[in-house]
Order: structure tokens, then C-alpha cells, then sequence
């Protein structure tokens, strides 16, 4: 019998969730401080910072979601590589939580390099995106745009992987670089993937409503 969110006697960070047909990330308790160990007392009650389809999001879980057992893996300063591992891991999976996979995501960027930029951005504490104002927490895959770091050149994974999209039919990306038709692709079909929850930004954590009590 599979074990549910609300049932767990400690928390698990970074473990895949299951509900229905959608499959996520929990990453942990949002607060105004940064990320918490999620425990089933947060259930309904706290702010779960999921991620979908490399989007992250803020979320009141029910406590009805199924704990499948795999756990997310991030980027380290020696190996950019992410994703999911456990029993059932799969790139499926990994699809699911980050939108691409590690390798798809390294080609992408390396093929839009110019004059050294962008490349991928590792950081142990949490950035700001310097296009939406989203919090991308420590370890999350993000892009580095420039070295001039005052005026704002770090994108997150979703805001980044949206203006490649946008930018796809003046900037005729498919016929320039062929061999990422597939990738471009995916991102098609993330842009218009719905999502649950609200932006992970701070105005958003501290506008938002607290729980019932």
C-alpha cells in the first residue's frame, strides 16, 4: 500500500509525489527565511515548494499525495547532472520535475553560447531572477546570462526556457540549430503545461493568506 504525505513520521526533502497522473517535487517548506524541512504537521498548513515541469511553485498539500519513494538529485560544482534516482527512476520522471533532462538543458545553453554566455549557474544559497523576480533556491538549474552580475544575469530554468520559446519564430532557432528540433519541442509543451500554486517570490510568501486555524 503506498504511503501518504500526512503519514510520514519525518520529512523527506526532495522526494517525488504522486497524485492522480501528475507526478512532482516537493522541496521543502517555504518561509520568509528560506526552505524548511516539510513534516506532515505542514500539511494544509504551510507553503510546500513544488516543482513541475522546471517551474517552481508555492502550494497547500492535502496530505493525500503518495510518497513514490524516488528522490530529486541537484547540480554540484563538479558535475552538472540532475534528476531523479530511486527504484522507478526514469527520464520521464525527470522530465517531469525539471522539464528537461540535464543533458538537454547543457546543449541548449551550449549551443546559444556566444562570447562566453550563457553557461549554467551553480549557487549554494538562494538567487533572485533578475527576469521575474522568482526566488531560485540553492542548487536549482539556472543560467547565467553575462558577467555583469549588477545588473541582474541570472534566468531561471523556467523564465529562460519561456523566452527561447518566445524567441523561436523571428529568431527561426529551429532551422539554425536542427539538431535541438526535439528539445524545442519539450519546450513547447512545457510553456503550455498548466501548473497548480502560486510563484515562488518573496512578495508572494508574504502577501499570501495564512491558513485557517
Amino acid at each position: 500500500m503506498a504511503l501518504c504525505l500526512s503519514k510520514l513520521s519525518t520529512p523527506v526533502p526532495g522526494c517525488l509525489l504522486r497524485e492522480g497522473k501528475r507526478v512532482f517535487a516537493l522541496l521543502g517548506k517555504a518561509t520568509p527565511q528560506g526552505l524548511a524541512a516539510f513534516g506532515r504537521e505542514d500539511v494544509s498548513r504551510s507553503w510546500a515548494l513544488t516543482a513541475e515541469f522546471g517551474c517552481l511553485r508555492l502550494e497547500r498539500l492535502s496530505g493525500h499525495e503518495e510518497v513514490t519513494g524516488e528522490q530529486v538529485f541537484f547540480p554540484l560544482p563538479s558535475n552538472y547532472n540532475y534528476g531523479i534516482i530511486g527504484p522507478n527512476e526514469s527520464s520521464e520522471a525527470t522530465r517531469a520535475v525539471f522539464g528537461l533532462l540535464a543533458s538537454e538543458f547543457e546543449q541548449l545553453v551550449s549551443a546559444l553560447r556566444r562570447g562566453g554566455f550563457p553557461v549554467l549557474g551553480f549557487s549554494q544559497r538562494d538567487l533572485r531572477c533578475c527576469l521575474t523576480c522568482d526566488i531560485i533556491p540553492g542548487y536549482w538549474p539556472h543560467v547565467i546570462t553575462s558577467n555583469m552580475s549588477l545588473h541582474g544575469n541570472v534566468v531561471s530554468l523556467e523564465a529562460f526556457i519561456r523566452v527561447i520559446v518566445a524567441s523561436l519564430p523571428q529568431a527561426r532557432l529551429s532551422a539554425r540549430f536542427p539538431e535541438l528540433y526535439s528539445v524545442f519541442e519539450q519546450m513547447m509543451r512545457l510553456v503550455v503545461a498548466r501548473r497548480r500554486g502560486i510563484p515562488y517570490s518573496k512578495e508572494m510568501l508574504e502577501l499570501a493568506p495564512a491558513p485557517a486555524s
